[in-house]
C-alpha cells in the first residue's frame, strides 16, 4: 500500500470517527431535550387538578332577587413535590415558582390565576391583592403553609387557582334548593365550548443544588363539570414534561 492510500486511509478512518463523535453528541443533546435531567434532588410527583364552580354576590341588585349571583369556574392546582431517594447529596428546596403562565381561550373570558388569601374563613378570595400576572413563589420552610405561600424545604404541595370569572348569571326568586357546582352553568344554558381554555406555564425547582425548569401544559376545566358539577384529574406521569437544570 503506498503512502498516497494510506493517508487517503487515515484521513477516512479520521472523518468516520468525528462523524461517529458527533452523532453520538448530538443523540445525548436530543435526549436531554426531550428527556431533560434524570436524578434531581427533587421530583415533581403528582398534580392534581379539581374544576368547579362558585359564586359571588352582584353589588347591586335593584329587583331584590333572592339569588343574583355572578358564576365562577375555577381549576385548583395541587402540585407535589418530593424528594428524589436515588439523589444522595443533601439537598433541600429553596424555591418553587409558577411563571411564564400563559392562557388561550376561544372565548373573550376572564381568566385570571389567584394565591391563596390570608383572609381565614377562605381560602381563595377574589381580589386584587391576590391576584397573579405571571409568577409568584413558595419559598421553602420547615413545613406547609399555603396562606403564608411556604413549601416544605423536604417536599410539600404548591396551591393555586385558575379561575373564569364571571362566565354567567343565575337569577332566581324560587326557594328550591340549588347545587352551587359546575351543574349551575347548564342551567343557564352554557355549553362545555363556552368555557374551553388552556393553560400552560413554567415550574421552576430551585434547589440548594441547582435550579430546575419544566413547562406543564394542560386543558380546562378537566371532565364535564355541566353535568357531574365537580370534576378531577390526578396527573403522575411526568414523562411529557422536561426539567432542564438552569445552573
Amino acid at each position: 500500500m503506498n503512502k498516497i492510500v494510506k493517508e487517503k486511509l487515515k484521513e477516512a478512518i479520521l472523518l468516520f470517527i468525528i462523524i461517529i463523535a458527533f452523532g453520538s453528541v448530538l443523540s445525548i443533546m436530543l435526549k436531554y431535550e426531550n428527556e431533560g435531567e434524570k436524578n434531581m434532588p427533587f421530583n415533581l410527583t403528582e398534580m392534581l387538578i379539581i374544576s368547579s364552580v362558585d359564586e359571588t354576590q352582584k353589588a347591586e341588585n335593584p329587583e331584590n332577587y333572592k339569588r343574583n349571583l355572578n358564576l365562577n369556574q375555577y381549576n385548583d392546582f395541587y402540585l407535589k413535590f418530593e424528594r428524589n431517594d436515588n439523589f444522595k447529596e443533601t439537598s433541600y428546596i429553596e424555591n418553587i415558582t409558577i411563571e411564564n403562565i400563559e392562557i388561550k381561550s376561544k372565548k373573550e373570558n376572564n381568566i385570571n390565576t389567584f394565591i391563596p388569601s390570608n383572609v381565614e374563613e377562605k381560602l381563595f378570595v377574589y381580589e386584587d391583592n391576590f391576584k397573579i400576572e405571571n409568577n409568584f413563589t413558595y419559598k421553602g420552610a420547615n413545613q406547609d403553609n399555603q396562606k403564608n405561600l411556604e413549601i416544605g424545604n423536604q417536599g410539600g404541595r404548591v396551591l393555586f387557582r385558575i379561575v373564569n370569572q364571571n362566565v354567567g348569571e343565575y337569577v332566581s326568586n324560587e326557594d328550591v334548593e340549588i347545587s352551587y357546582d359546575g351543574t349551575l352553568l347548564k342551567n343557564i344554558g352554557l355549553s362545555s365550548e363556552d368555557l374551553e381554555f388552556s393553560i400552560k406555564f413554567d415550574i421552576v425547582i430551585d434547589t440548594n443544588i441547582a435550579k430546575y425548569r419544566g413547562k406543564i401544559n394542560i386543558d380546562l376545566p378537566c371532565g364535564n363539570i355541566l353535568e357531574e358539577g365537580v370534576c378531577n384529574i390526578t396527573k403522575t406521569d411526568f414523562k411529557d414534561v422536561a426539567f432542564k437544570k438552569e445552573n
